[in-house]
């Protein structure tokens, strides 16, 4: 063996071992912030969900961020009311342009979909989003009181999950599922007002989808039972 192929060689056979031991970094797209939701309050569970070493995670105030995407991402996480400012009169964010890429991204690519809280609310029954991701509509909530979160079915998205009461009060949101909904409802809350569906999954062509109501404070938002169920549905998402 010639000089020049063995120093060639030892340059090589490192950086041939260093590429198999990269990790491929999953993404993640995560749209926070309306007038009743800072995106703030919603920050800090980003380091109860994601490890740095594995997620990269788009945290945005900005719908249309979505078209600057430069790859697929495993992963759309939505706490954002479609209305971003319900205080004066104002067109929901999510246009026929949005809603086509949120479509293409779920439903051709198989991009996992979590919408929580604010994301299921807003919206109008006839709202692509509301037929084919939702399935439910949003009616009210009362103000805001004790809540129990109450196990109802086995999933991978209640793996390790157990009843728990939220640490602090929360809002629970009344709703309404539509006409032959093709979902599971895996959870409810319960409250002085009643129980509530809370958790639900379905499937939208290659894609899964995870819709959930609580929760409203960054309390309940970084409790052990919030953020279990999470990582679950992130999981269960995100998983080809």
């Amino acid at each position: 063996m010639d000089d020049f192929l063995f120093h060639a060689l030892i340059i090589c056979i490192p950086l041939i071992y260093g590429l198999k031991e990269k990790k491929i970094m999953k993404s993640v797209f995560l749209l926070v912030g309306d007038y009743w939701h800072s995106a703030e309050s919603i920050r800090p569970i980003v380091e109860f969900l994601f490890n740095k070493d594995e997620w990269k995670v788009i945290f945005t105030e900005k719908p249309e961020e979505i078209y600057n995407l430069s790859t697929k991402p495993e992963l759309v996480i939505s706490f954002k009311d479609p209305i971003e400012n319900d205080q004066i009169p104002t067109d929901v964010w999510c246009d026929d342009k949005w809603n086509q890429k949120l479509f293409d991204l779920v439903e051709n690519n198989g991009t996992g979909l979590i919408l929580a809280h604010a994301a299921v609310t807003d919206l109008e029954r006839t709202h692509c989003i509301v037929e084919k991701m939702i399935q439910a509509m949003f009616i009210m909530h009362p103000e805001r009181c004790t809540m129990e979160f109450i196990k109802r079915e086995e999933h991978p998205v209640m793996d390790g999950v157990e009843n728990f009461t939220f640490p602090e009060s929360d809002e629970q949101y009344q709703m309404e599922m539509i006409e032959n909904a093709e979902i599971q409802v895996l959870a409810d809350t319960k409250t002085k007002h009643g129980v509530q569906p809370a958790v639900w999954v379905s499937e939208l062509g290659k894609g899964r989808i995870c819709c959930m109501t609580p929760a409203h404070v960054t309390e309940n938002l970084t409790c052990d039972g919030f953020t279990r169920i999470m990582k679950n549905a992130i999981k269960w998402c995100s998983t080809d």
